[in-house]
């Protein structure tokens, strides 16, 4: 019987324990990718439950290299929250405690990848250097790799605020609704937050849900821009369906009804 991934439901939101392996050779390191997504990541994947972390990140250079690789020691340990954007994972809350360890690499060391996503998606290995302008997972990566450290290092990342990536808006203000305590502000979009997301008011982050033009209870979408007000301690969020584009302009024409009372700027990638 297969031993089940430590990928834990939470809040709505899922936490993943996770392992990567850090792989060095000629002034490189290994990373991995996939056709679905525009980032590598580390070789390594998420610890089933009765491994340990040191046998689950052998296990998994293993897996994705057909390479049985030995340990050097333990390098980083990182907490990282990010919004999910893989298929039924889209616009959730991740927690992810992932463990990276150095590995002993052998000189004759030719990894060749076998390996699928958990959606069955091929797998591809890739050496790149710490200068690379490639998106790579973790970031620090570029940075702080050096196997003669023995210290362990530990970092804390928060990504759920990421434009580009998916988030899912639980709207518990719809189009066509009007505000709980001002009823002379009509929305005309749907608004609501994302769980799981504190803002700096101590509530859950705020977002307009645009380009959906019929009332909505939840829906998943992509992060588009921010919205800072200049004289309140709240930004919002701006999410779109998945291809759609808007321009500072246009967002502004759509969020101005509620918007108009602060000074405001946009935020875009």
């Amino acid at each position: 019987m297969m031993k089940q991934d430590m990928c834990i439901p939470c809040e709505g939101g899922i936490i993943n324990i996770r392992v990567g392996a850090i792989i060095l050779k000629d002034g490189r390191f290994l990373m991995a990718g996939n056709d679905q997504v525009d980032y590598l990541y580390s070789v390594g994947g998420r610890v089933k439950f009765g491994e340990t972390t040191e046998e689950a990140v052998v296990r998994e250079v293993l897996e994705e290299t057909g390479v049985k690789m030995d340990i050097d020691h333990l390098g980083f340990v990182h907490e990282c929250y990010f919004m999910g954007d893989f298929p039924g994972k889209e616009g959730k809350t991740i927690y992810e405690l992932s463990f990276y360890f150095y590995m002993k690499v052998p000189d004759d060391f030719e990894p060749v990848s076998n390996s699928f996503t958990e959606n069955d998606h091929k797998e591809y290995l890739e050496w790149v250097s710490a200068d690379t302008t490639k998106t790579i997972y973790p970031a620090f990566f570029h940075t702080e790799l050096n196997i003669a450290e023995q210290t362990v290092k530990h970092f804390v990342t928060d990504d759920r605020g990421r434009i580009g990536h998916h988030v899912t808006v639980t709207v518990d203000r719809p189009l066509g609704s009007t505000h709980p305590k001002y009823p002379n502000t009509h929305y005309l979009v749907n608004y609501g937050y994302v769980k799981g997301v504190m803002a700096a008011d101590g509530e859950e982050q705020d977002a307009y849900l645009l380009g959906v033009d019929e009332p909505m209870k939840e829906y998943t979408g992509i992060l588009i821009a921010i919205i800072h007000r200049l004289d309140d301690v709240e930004d919002k969020w701006v999410v779109a369906p998945v291809g759609r584009s808007y321009t500072k302009e246009e967002i502004l024409k759509q969020v101005v009804f509620q918007e108009k009372y602060f000074h405001i700027e946009i935020q875009m990638e």
